[in-house]
C-alpha cells in the first residue's frame, strides 16, 4: 500500500507548485537542449510523471509503472484475468464458438499513469481536429532549439500537430489508428509502403491477355470473422460498426511422412470428426481419444475465463481495475479455475504432457501450437487454451476474407477515414522526436516534421523502431536513463526465422476439389522450426474465384518462418547468383505443391519467387523475420513460481511512446496484432470512453445472436455450411488423378517468370513450361 501511495503521491498540483516555486533558470521547459537538461535538479528531470520503479522481466524487457512487491503482482495477475458475460443463442454454447489464439488480458502488468498531465488521464476528451497552430515557447524570444532528435530537429518546427501519430499500417496500426480515431482523436497514420497492410496485403500481375492475378503475400488461415468470436480483429471490427464478409471453409489437409490425412474442425464426434482421425491414425487410437477427452476437459473452464474477459476491456494503466470489474462475478462463480490460471501465461506443453502421451497427438498438438513460431514448449497456454476447445466444437470454421487479405486493409482504412482520421503512403518516418522528456512527434525522410500532442504509436517492430530513437547521451539528458537501457535491450531481442515464398498461378482445368489450406511437415523427428521442415500452401481461388482470370488457381506456397536469414545475407539481389540460389531455395516448395498437385508443372502460367531479402526490402521487417523469438515458460522476475508475460506490452519507459504489433503482448498473428492496437488504443483513450465502446460491443454481438437464433443450424446444412471439397477420403488433394487425366499443356507454351521488386511484380523472362 505504501508504495501504490508513493507512486501516485506526485500529483500535477505538486509538480506545478514545485514548478512555480523554482527559480527562473530551473523552471522546467525555462531552459531547452541537452546542456540544460543535464543541469536541472533532479526532482525536475521527470516532472510530468509519476516516477516509478523498472521491472525487468527474463526477456530484457523493462515495464514502467509501479514498484510493486512479488506478493502484489502475483495479486495482481490473478485480479487482472477478468471475464465479460456469455452470451447463449438458442441451440448454441453458451461459449462463444471458434475463439482464436490470442490472450485477452494482461495479467501481472504493472500499473502506470499515462500522464497526469494528459486529457487521457484527466477525463477530458481528445481534440477532434488536428491543429494547425503553433505551440508558444515556455520562454519567449528564446533562440535555443531543442535537440531532441539525431537531426536536432523539435517538435516546435512545425505547426502540423495531431492528437496521435501512428507509424506504420500492418493489422495492429490500423487497428490502433481506426480505434483511436472512433474515440475521437484527431490521428495521421504514416506508411512507408506504398500499399498499406504490412504483411497483409496483395499484389497484382496482369498477364499478356489481361487477365489480372491477385496474389496473397500474408496470413493465409484465418477464423472467427464470420460471427461474433472472441478474435481480436474481428472484435475490432465489432467497435468499429463494420462488418467484414468471409467464405468459411471445414478443414485443413495434412502431408506428413504418414501421407495425406485431413484435420476437420467442429464436433469431434461428427463424421469425420477428430475422434475418427485418432482412430485412423494414432498408435493406441482408444487411448488417444481419452487423453484429447481429459486435455479439453481441463481446458474448457479456462477457455471460459478466457473468454469471460473481453478484448475490448484491456487496458494498461490503472483504469483496467475498473474495466475488467465486469470478470468477478464469473470467478465467484468459477472458484476452481484460479488455481489454473497460470498456465494461461505458462508454456503449454506443461499443461498438455499432463494428458497426452499417445506420439500421433503429441505431433498434432506441436503442429497446431507452431502458428505461434514455437511448438506446444514455448507456445503460450492462451494460445491453445482458445484454438483447442475453439476449434474443435459444434460450429468451429475457417474463413478466408471476401476480395482477399487486401479487403480486410482496404475495410479498417476506410474506417480511419470514415472516424476522421488520415493516413498517408509512401512517407517513411526517419526519427521519433524525444524532448522533454516524453515522445512529441516524428521526422519524416525529407524533414517534414509533424507534433503528436497526445502520443507517438509505433507499429514497426523492435528492432525497426529503436534505430528512430535518439541516442543514449540525449535520453540520459533529458532524464531517460532507463529508457537508454531499454533501448538496448529491446534491440537485442532474437527473431525468428524469414520465408520463402513461391508464388504460382495455373490453369485449374480439370482438377478436382482442393482444400484451400495445406500443411506439410517432411520430418516429425526434426523441430518444427528447423529450415525447410514446415511448408505451408494457400488456395484462395477455391473459395474466392473472382481474384484470378476464369478457370485458374492462384497457389501460395512458403516456408513457415523457418528460413535463415544469414543464407541470404549480403547477397546481391541484381545478380544471377542470387537468382538461382532463390530457385534452389525454392525447391523444397515445388517438391511439397507437386505431392498435393502432380501434374501442375504442366500448369503453371505465373511463376514468382520471393526471399528472406524480399520480405526485409518489400515489408520493411528486420531481417525479413516472422516475428520476435520469445517463447513462453520462463519465471515471474526470474524467481518465482508464477508464469512472466513472454512479451513486452504496449506500454515504453518514454513516456506518450507506445507500441502494438507483434514485438509486443500477445505476440505473433493476425488476431494478436490486432489485439495489440486495441490495447495500445484503449490505454491512451479516457477510461469513460473506453467503458462505452466496450458496452457499444457487446451490445452489437448481442444483436447478432438475436437476429440469428438459427445460426448453427445453418451452418449444419444451409446457408452458413462452410465449404467441404468432394472427392474419395481423403479429400482435398489431387494426387489420386491418374496419369492419364494429368493435364498437358500446349506445345510452345510459355509462363511468366518473375519477382517481387520495387513497385510491385516484375516479370523478368518468359520461359517454357516444363514437359
Amino acid at each position: 500500500r505504501l508504495k501504490l501511495r508513493r507512486a501516485f503521491t506526485r500529483s500535477r498540483k505538486q509538480v506545478n507548485a514545485r514548478a512555480r516555486s523554482a527559480s527562473p533558470a530551473t523552471r522546467p521547459h525555462a531552459r531547452h537542449g541537452a546542456a540544460a537538461a543535464r543541469a536541472r535538479r533532479p526532482e525536475h528531470t521527470a516532472h510530468r510523471y509519476t516516477r516509478s520503479a523498472l521491472v525487468r522481466n527474463r526477456a530484457g524487457f523493462v515495464y514502467p509503472g509501479l514498484a510493486v512487491e512479488p506478493a502484489t503482482m502475483a495479486a495482481a495477475t490473478t485480479a487482472s484475468m477478468t471475464l465479460t458475460t456469455r452470451r447463449t443463442a438458442r441451440g448454441f454454447p453458451a461459449r462463444r464458438l471458434g475463439a482464436v489464439t490470442s490472450l485477452r488480458a494482461i495479467p501481472g502488468l504493472p500499473i502506470r499513469a499515462i500522464g497526469e498531465n494528459s486529457s487521457a488521464w484527466r477525463g477530458g476528451g481528445p481534440a477532434r481536429r488536428a491543429s494547425t497552430r503553433a505551440r508558444p515557447s515556455a520562454v519567449p524570444n528564446d533562440p535555443t532549439p531543442v535537440a531532441s532528435t539525431k537531426s536536432g530537429v523539435s517538435a516546435e518546427d512545425t505547426d502540423e500537430e495531431y492528437d496521435v501519430v501512428v507509424i506504420g499500417s500492418g493489422i495492429g496500426g490500423l487497428s490502433a489508428a481506426s480505434l483511436l480515431a472512433r474515440y475521437g482523436y484527431s490521428v495521421k497514420l504514416f506508411e512507408s509502403h506504398y500499399l498499406a497492410g504490412g504483411c497483409c496485403h496483395m499484389f497484382d500481375h496482369r498477364d499478356k491477355d489481361g487477365g489480372l492475378w491477385r496474389f496473397e503475400v500474408g496470413p493465409s488461415i484465418w477464423e472467427g470473422l464470420d460471427r461474433p468470436t472472441g478474435n481480436p480483429l474481428r472484435m475490432v471490427f465489432d467497435a468499429l460498426d463494420e462488418t467484414m464478409p468471409v467464405r468459411t471453409y471445414d478443414g485443413i489437409s495434412m502431408w506428413t511422412p504418414e501421407g495425406h490425412w485431413r484435420f476437420q474442425l467442429g464436433d469431434d464426434d461428427a463424421p469425420g470428426g477428430f475422434c475418427d482421425l485418432l482412430r485412423e491414425k494414432a498408435t493406441d487410437p482408444e487411448l488417444a481419444i481419452a487423453e484429447w477427452k481429459a486435455l479439453k476437459g481441463r481446458l474448457e473452464p479456462l477457455y471460459d475465463a478466457l473468454d469471460a474477459c473481453p478484448l475490448t476491456a484491456l487496458r494498461q494503466d490503472a483504469g483496467l481495475l475498473l474495466s475488467t470489474v465486469i470478470a468477478i462475478p464469473f470467478y465467484l462463480t468459477h472458484p476452481k479455475v484460479m488455481l489454473d490460471i497460470p498456465y494461461i501465461l505458462d508454456s503449454f506443453h506443461k499443461l498438455s504432457r499432463q494428458y497426452v502421451t499417445e506420439p500421433f497427438l503429441k505431433q498434432w498438438i506441436d503442429m497446431l501450437a507452431f502458428f505461434s513460431g514455437y511448438p506446444a514448449e514455448g507456445t503460450m497456454g492462451a494460445t491453445m487454451i482458445y484454438s483447442i476447445p475453439g476449434f474443435h466444437r459444434p460450429g468451429a470454421s475457417l474463413c478466408a476474407p471476401t476480395g482477399g487479405t487486401q479487403a480486410v486493409v482496404d475495410k479498417l482504412v476506410g474506417c480511419l477515414d470514415k472516424f476522421g482520421g488520415s493516413m498517408e503512403l509512401k512517407k517513411h518516418v526517419d526519427e521519433i522526436i524525444v524532448e522533454d522528456g516524453e515522445a512529441t512527434g516524428v521526422v519524416l525522410r525529407g524533414g517534414r516534421v509533424v507534433r503528436a500532442k497526445h502520443a507517438v504509436v509505433s507499429n514497426a517492430t523492435i528492432w525497426d523502431t529503436v534505430p528512430l530513437l535518439p541516442d543514449r547521451d540525449e535520453l540520459t539528458a533529458q532524464g531517460l536513463p532507463n529508457a537508454a537501457d531499454w533501448k538496448e535491450d529491446m534491440a537485442e531481442i532474437p527473431a525468428l526465422g524469414s520465408i520463402m515464398h513461391l508464388f504460382l498461378g495455373i490453369d485449374a482445368t480439370g482438377l478436382p476439389d482442393l482444400d484451400p489450406s495445406h500443411l506439410a511437415v517432411m520430418d516429425w523427428s526434426r523441430p518444427l522450426g528447423d529450415p525447410q521442415n514446415v511448408v505451408t500452401i494457400f488456395v484462395p481461388t477455391v473459395l474466392d474465384p473472382e481474384v484470378a482470370p476464369p478457370g485458374k488457381h492462384i497457389v501460395h506456397v512458403y516456408t513457415a518462418g523457418s528460413e535463415p536469414f544469414d543464407l541470404w545475407e549480403g547477397k546481391d539481389r541484381n545478380s544471377q547468383e542470387y537468382k538461382d540460389y532463390k530457385r534452389e531455395r525454392a525447391k523444397i516448395l515445388w517438391d511439397t505443391i507437386e505431392r498435393i498437385i502432380p501434374d501442375i508443372k504442366q500448369r503453371v502460367e505465373v511463376e514468382i519467387y520471393a526471399s528472406p531479402l524480399t520480405h526485409q526490402r518489400f515489408l520493411r521487417r528486420h531481417r525479413g523475420t516472422y516475428g520476435p523469438a520469445l517463447p513462453a515458460g520462463g519465471k515471474l522476475f526470474g524467481v518465482l513460481p508464477l508464469p512472466e508475460v513472454p512479451q513486452p506490452g504496449v506500454l515504453s519507459p518514454i513516456p506518450k511512446l507506445v507500441r502494438c504489433g507483434d514485438s509486443v503482448f500477445p505476440g505473433v498473428g493476425v488476431p494478436a496484432v490486432a489485439a495489440s492496437g486495441a490495447i495500445a488504443a484503449a490505454t491512451l483513450a479516457p477510461l469513460p470512453k473506453h467503458l462505452g465502446l466496450m458496452w457499444d460491443v457487446a451490445r452489437k454481438q448481442g444483436e447478432f445472436w438475436k437476429k440469428n437464433p438459427g445460426w448453427l443450424d445453418s451452418y449444419r446444412d444451409g446457408e452458413n455450411k462452410p465449404f467441404h471439397p468432394r472427392g474419395q477420403h481423403p479429400v482435398g488433394g489431387a494426387e489420386r488423378m491418374r496419369p492419364e487425366e494429368h493435364f498437358k499443356a500446349p506445345e510452345g507454351k510459355v509462363k511468366a517468370s518473375g519477382e517481387v521488386g520495387k513497385g510491385g511484380k516484375k516479370v523478368v523472362s518468359e520461359e517454357p513450361v516444363s514437359r
